[in-house]
């Protein structure tokens, strides 16, 4: 059985910035992070890239506030920590709260009925050690992953983007120095750039079909440059309709 879940907010974020040990909350966190990004003239979109769409497994480039991370997303997440090494249910919660710097940590709950599933489907086997059950990819959840290595590996991309904004929101409250850039990020033209692009395309909202087109032909080529794949030589959108 599948089941749909909410990210959860940690304890006592409703209590103030600091929730316990003198630690800022994450929910508080997630409220600065959006704050810091109008700041820097990202607007007002949502927190974590706007409020299109968006969380782990979706198009977007965010986490906006209360959308749902799917079941599959997750299962996809599992089975790649468990093909990076074989674990335990409570080594792959750790792993994910690793990986996002603390922002998403699954609960019991949510992971191990996950895990059922995937035994359940052939993708994982089990090793009892004790009371204590060690989870190994399976040939099948092999083949599974690798049909599904784009989307998982756009979902770690966007759980390490969110991991450097948690670090640098930390760093800020904490009055310390930024990262350097070549711990990862995005550099402040990169960012002027996304902002830019962004702001063009909110302003052919109302755009008739043949501009949207090569508009979305546009983003295609540019889409396929940065991946590395040159220009597809496609004459799709070659024409110049007026709007």
């Amino acid at each position: 059985m599948r089941h749909q879940h909410r990210f959860s907010r940690s304890r006592g974020a409703d209590e103030g910035f600091f929730a316990g040990h003198g630690r800022p909350s994450l929910h508080a966190l997630w409220h600065a992070i959006g704050r810091h990004q109008e700041h820097r003239g990202g607007g007002r979109g949502g927190h974590f890239g706007g409020g299109g769409p968006g969380g782990f497994g979706g198009d977007g480039d965010g986490f906006p506030r209360g959308r749902k991370f799917s079941s599959d997303d997750l299962q996809l997440l599992l089975l790649s920590m468990i093909d990076a090494q074989p674990s335990h249910g409570y080594e792959l919660i750790k792993a994910l709260e690793t990986r996002s710097n603390g922002f998403y940590s699954p609960s019991p709950g949510m992971v191990y009925p996950a895990l059922t599933y995937l035994e359940e489907l052939g993708y994982v086997t089990v090793q009892l050690q004790g009371n204590r059950k060690r989870y190994e990819l399976s040939e099948a959840g092999r083949e599974y992953l690798a049909a599904n290595r784009d989307r998982v590996e756009l979902m770690l991309a966007k759980l390490a983007h969110i991991a450097r904004k948690m670090d640098s929101v930390r760093r800020a409250f904490a009055g310390e120095e930024p990262a350097d850039i070549s711990e990862g990020g995005w550099l402040p033209e990169l960012n002027e750039a996304r902002r830019t692009l962004k702001h063009a395309l909110l302003r052919r909202d109302n755009a008739p079909a043949a501009e949207q087109r090569r508009i979305a032909a546009i983003l295609m080529r540019a889409a396929h440059e940065i991946e590395g794949e040159g220009n597809p030589g496609s004459d799709e959108g070659s024409s110049e309709p007026t709007a």
